[in-house]
């Protein structure tokens, strides 16, 4: 009797075991089921990945399991100087296959800012624009880019192949220029002090505008990354535009005031 019974106990709880082990199965798999996997490609490895507002980790550490019933991804570019680069946004709601994959490849933005504002940037025989602007584009631009102004020597220069790249230039205005200047000192010698006056404080009051839009613009890209309104975008490149031509604004009067003084 004690050895049936002993036999009895063992097929009990090896019975019982192997319940417990399809049951940890069948969990398994419906989990597994319930589960997707994300796949995130970037020319940004650092840039964050977000699903449905919630942070998963960076496009370095793809692939990422998410939810069947996941409705959007956010890409945000990296932190630092890439401050007005707008993150990219998927709908991933009618993806409904064990696999998704992405590519949140960023443009390559460019400030282009000059002392005098207003000259040509040209890269390669292509024109992009009058300073001050932003430019956006897919590819880094690989070619030497020239700053061109009537009355000024050239400038050339990198552009940077990051997401974000500044550009400035300080043009030096050619002989003629400069001697037609210092006649004009010499002829006036009434007094310059009023230009360098009205110049500094033009100065001083674009550099203030500057940091003043700049702070706006920094404000609505932190609310458009909490809150993800697409109408931010519009409120960013206008703060940004109006940031760079008061930016523009405040080298030139700086750049008058040192022309006058060294002639």
């Amino acid at each position: 009797m004690t050895g049936r019974r002993l036999h009895a106990d063992g097929l009990r709880k090896g019975t019982a075991s192997l319940i417990v082990a399809i049951l940890m199965v069948a969990a398994a798999s419906d989990l597994s089921a319930q589960q997707r996997q994300l796949t995130v490609s970037s020319n940004a490895d650092s840039a964050m990945v977000y699903v449905d507002g919630n942070w998963v980790g960076l496009v370095s550490g793809s692939p990422f399991s998410i939810p069947q019933g996941a409705q959007s991804v956010t890409v945000r570019p990296p932190l630092g100087g890439a401050w007005s680069i707008e993150p990219l946004w998927f709908d991933v709601s009618e993806q409904t296959g064990a696999r998704t994959e992405l590519n949140a490849a960023f443009d390559h933005h460019y400030q282009f800012v000059s002392a005098p504002s207003g000259a040509f940037v040209f890269h390669g025989q292509q024109q992009l624009g009058v300073t001050p602007f932003l430019h956006r584009t897919p590819s880094p631009l690989t070619e030497d880019i020239r700053f061109s102004l009537p009355g000024y020597m050239d400038v050339r220069m990198k552009a940077g192949d990051d997401l974000w790249n500044r550009v400035p230039a300080t043009l030096e205005p050619l002989a003629s220029t400069a001697e037609a200047v210092r006649s004009d000192h010499i002829l006036e010698d009434r007094g310059p002090d009023w230009i360098n006056v009205s110049a500094t404080a033009t100065a001083f009051i674009a550099g203030a505008l500057a940091i003043h839009y700049r702070t706006k613009a920094d404000n609505r890209f932190d609310d458009f990354g909490v809150t993800g309104k697409q109408s931010l975008r519009s409120d960013i490149r206008r703060l940004d535009v109006q940031s760079g031509v008061a930016l523009g604004v405040m080298q030139a009067g700086l750049g008058l005031v040192a022309i006058r003084l060294a002639f």
